[in-house]
């Protein structure tokens, strides 16, 4: 496995351990029916959405077979983004969330903590080149997917803390220029360059925003 491939998928197991023990922290049981920083989800609901973000690459893996010819120019963790916000899945997050959060904090704290080791053997064995298939049957390279999982995982680790007025667990400032790195990709594709570059730097002359982007 080359050298970038093992970095961005290391990351991706590191990030998913942080979640993992935050989830297991007794400040979360204790606010598990509590609304979240998100509207519309608890705490609940959102460690349950952040567990299955996180476990949709072993998901995907799994449905992929190695040798499959995937048809159609392949996803990168930006154009990723942009056809996850149209596909219809997107609409029945909150509900699905909740449905998963309703088992309880202690089996979803457990399936969290057994997936660190599962995500890990299963990078692990991955080779390079690995291709899966994603939204609408489009590929995306795994590495590319796992950038995609470092977005989420991280994001949604961040709206736990401020879920529960706590301070944002360190994690590996490589991981953040991923995400950062992904983000801004998604408003370049969506945007264009030059409104990128003025949101930046020159926010007057923006006619609409163009962050957030998700």
């Amino acid at each position: 496995m080359g050298d970038s491939s093992t970095r961005i998928r290391a990351l991706t197991v590191d990030a998913v351990a942080a979640a993992a023990s935050f989830v297991a922290r007794p400040s979360v049981a204790e606010r598990w029916d509590d609304a979240s920083a998100l509207d519309g989800m608890t705490v609940g609901a959102l460690a349950a959405h952040t567990l299955r973000a996180a476990g949709a690459t072993i998901a995907y893996l799994d449905r992929t077979e190695p040798d499959a010819q995937l048809d159609g120019e392949p996803l990168t963790a930006a154009t990723y983004f942009h056809a996850a916000i149209e596909a219809p899945i997107h609409e029945s997050i909150r509900a699905v969330s909740a449905e998963e959060a309703a088992v309880g904090v202690e089996v979803v704290a457990a399936d969290f903590v057994a997936l660190v080791d599962r995500l890990r053997d299963r990078l692990d064995a991955e080779p390079v080149d690995r291709m899966i298939e994603a939204l609408g049957g489009r590929p995306i390279s795994l590495d590319h997917f796992c950038r995609t999982r470092l977005v989420e995982v991280l994001t949604h680790l961040d709206d736990l803390a401020a879920s529960l007025g706590e301070d944002r667990p360190s994690t590996d400032p490589d991981a953040t220029a991923v995400v950062i790195e992904v983000l801004v990709g998604v408003a370049r594709h969506v945007r264009g360059d030059w409104e990128v570059v003025r949101a930046l730097g020159r926010s007057e002359r923006v006619a609409e925003p163009v962050f957030p982007v998700l």
